[in-house]
Parts: C-alpha cells; structure tokens; sequence
C-alpha cells in the first residue's frame, strides 16, 4: 500500500531558498553547491524524514513479507491438495480393477454367487475389510467365531487367491484413506489461515501503524522548523544590533573628526588675529626696538600657541 507522505513534510523550499541566497557565479556558485550538499546530508529535518520514511516502510514492510510467506504456506497447501486428490484418484482406479480381476477370478473358477464357498469368501473378506483404515465395519462375535471356522476347514484356491486381491487392494485403500485425511487437516489450515486474515486485517494495521509513525514525525518535524525559525529570527536581530551599534561608533568617529577640523580652525583664525596685531604695532610704534621687541614676544606667544595645537593633536591620536 501507498504510505502518504507527500504533505507532512515542510520547509523543504524554505531551506532550499535559504541555501540559494549564497549562489552566485564561478567558483562561489561552486562553493554554494557543494556547502547545500553538505549541509543536506547532515540536515536533522531530513535525517528525521528519512528515519520515519524507513520506519514507516519496514513496518509495512514486515507484514507484507508475512503475508506473501503466507500466501507461499496456502499455495503450497492448495497443490498438495491437488497431488493428494491424484493419489487418490489413481487408488480408486487401481481398487476398481482389482475389483474386476477378481469377478473375472470367479468367473474362471466359475463359482456360483449363492454357493457356500462364495458366502464363506464374502465372510472373509468382510473380516479383511473391517481391518482397512476408515472402514467403519464392526464384527460380530458370531462372525468372528465362523471366520476361524472356516479358516480351520482351509481355504480353497480360489478363496485364496481372492483373498490375496483383496490384500493387495487394502494397501490401495489405505493410501486413499490417509490422503483424504491429510486433505481434511489442510483443508482446515487453509480456512483456519483464511479466517485469521479476515479478523486480523494486517496489512490495514500495518497501514495505520505507518501513518501513525509519519505523523508524529511530522508533529517534530514542525517543532524543529519552528525552532529553526526562531534561531533564524534571533540570528539576524542580532545581526542588525551589531550593524546599529557599528555605525554608531562611525558617526561618533566622524563627528570626532569634525570637532577636530573646527578646533584646528579656530586655532588657525587666532593666530592670524596675534599676526595682525603684530604688524599693526610695528607700524604705529615710536621705536624701532620696541616693536622688534614686541614682534619677539609676539612670537613667542604664537609659539606656545603652536605647541598647545600640537600638543592637542597628539593628544587626540592618542
């Protein structure tokens, strides 16, 4: 029987899709295909398919071997059934003939039905008879009691060899005996087997054993897609508070760099001020030395100056 197992199992194409995302061309394509197949043959969802699909079809599996070991048994039953009603056929054709050489028997002796040697013949072989398997036939004690009488007498050749028929006749006689019995007992087994079949039904609970098995495979395999989902979900969530807080750090970065700029301008702007103070000294000073003097000093103003910016500079590399 079919196992239906085409619906239970999801999320093949979303991991399908999920290993598609990485392929690109050349070498990386080739590198995307070989890490699927990888991850396929150690992918726990199909693992999990795969298990309950073989646990599915051996129980199946199992009953359908039973059956046909079953079926193998009741042929075999059936042909010897068949080879046993041959037996017997060929039995009853050889007791039928035996039957007719003996009426030829008496014929050639010419004995007369009603005459006492063929009655005391016909005792005899009533006596012979109710030894055959299956006869049925009960003496009596008178019967018995003449039968020695007789044989006491002695027989006459044509009792004799009649009777030597008859001898050959029983082993006939039981051979179809013994094969109608035999045939009875496998009769018996056939139906017994027969009947058993039609209360027991197993391939229908084989069937149901296995559906039962792809179902609950399917209830963990859901579990498992959910929670790979999950994980997925938690990935990338964490994924993006990485990307936020990496560039967080590289405005912070460049809002660094800005003050920077705007403090090296600043710095630029007064030194230009102290220079412009400088020449304007020079020009409206009444001495020559003292406005060397003050472009001295004013030097060395700027020089400390440049040597905070500087020192600022370091500072910030640091």
């Amino acid at each position: 029987m079919k196992v239906q197992n085409n619906s239970i199992f999801m999320g093949d194409d979303i991991r399908s899709a999920r290993h598609r995302e990485g392929d690109t061309t050349g070498n990386d394509r080739k590198k995307s295909i070989n890490g699927s197949e990888l991850k396929n043959r150690f992918d726990p969802i199909a693992a999990k398919k795969e298990e309950a699909r073989k646990k599915a079809m051996k129980i199946i599996g199992d009953v359908v071997a039973n059956e046909l070991k079953t079926d193998d048994d009741l042929t075999a039953r059936r042909e010897r059934i068949k080879s046993l009603r041959k037996d017997i056929g060929d039995a009853n054709r050889a007791v039928r003939e035996i039957e007719d050489s003996r009426a030829a028997l008496r014929d050639t002796y010419g004995i007369d039905e009603n005459s006492q040697e063929e009655q005391d013949l016909r005792l005899l072989e009533k006596g012979a008879r109710a030894k055959m398997p299956g006869s049925g036939i009960i003496m009596t004690y008178d019967e018995l009691k003449k039968i020695k009488e007789i044989k006491a007498k002695g027989l006459t050749e044509y009792q004799e060899r009649t009777l030597e028929m008859l001898e050959l006749e029983t082993s006939y006689v039981t051979t179809a005996y013994e094969a109608k019995q035999e045939i009875m007992v496998e009769n018996r087994i056939i139906s017994a087997t027969e009947l058993e079949r039609l209360k027991n039904h197993p391939m229908i609970d084989a069937q149901k054993q296995a559906d039962a098995v792809m179902e609950e495979a399917s209830k963990e395999i859901m579990g498992m897609l959910i929670d790979e989902a999950k994980d997925h979900i938690d990935e990338e969530a964490e994924r993006e508070k990485e990307e936020t807080l990496a560039e967080k750090e590289k405005e912070e970065e460049l809002q660094e760099r800005i003050d920077a700029v705007k403090d090296k301008k600043e710095n630029e702007e007064l030194t230009e001020d102290i220079l412009d103070g400088v020449a304007e000294a020079a020009s409206t000073a009444a001495d020559v030395n003292t406005a060397q003097q003050e472009v001295k000093d004013m030097m060395n103003i700027m020089k400390l100056i440049e040597d905070d910016i500087k020192g600022a500079v370091v500072d910030k590399a640091l």
